[in-house]
């Protein structure tokens, strides 16, 4: 019974997958880059009321084109995750925009998600990332 509980589970995965494959997806850089994290130690909070530690802005995450559907928008959370992780976030914070507001004949949501990093436990190599990053911020203010 649980080999076919697992096996269907695996279908529809796939099957969601396929459909969220076609969702767009943009990074929108904040802040530096960290280490890798695990995208299954990344914590999902709905606000800002919700972060109880001290923390700064990665970056902004947009999946786009997302069906309007709980499985949909569970896979589009759990890529905006992966994503978050790989520039080292410890929590992304959900926000989302849905085109039915707009009247759209086939609407879909767009998942704007916020990549937290908590900055009260940093390893000096997450102080050099962050000092790289106000450097080269510097460079580009006296650029423009």
């Amino acid at each position: 019974m649980k080999l076919k509980c697992f096996a269907i589970f695996g279908v529809l995965l796939l099957v969601g997958c396929a459909t969220l494959q076609q969702a767009d997806t943009d990074w929108i850089p904040i802040g530096p880059e960290f280490p890798p994290t695990k995208a299954k130690d990344i914590e999902i909070v709905s606000g800002r009321q919700d972060v109880t530690r001290p923390y700064g802005n990665l970056g902004l995450l947009r999946v786009k084109n997302v069906k309007p559907d709980r499985e949909n928008i569970l896979m589009g959370i759990e890529k905006g995750r992966k994503i978050a992780a790989s520039k080292g976030a410890d929590a992304i914070q959900l926000n989302q925009y849905n085109s039915a507001e707009d009247d759209a004949a086939d609407p879909r949501i767009t998942l704007i998600i916020y990549a937290i990093k908590y900055v009260d436990n940093l390893t000096p190599q997450d102080k050099k990332a962050i000092e790289e990053f106000q450097v080269l911020g510097m460079l580009n203010e006296s650029n423009s």
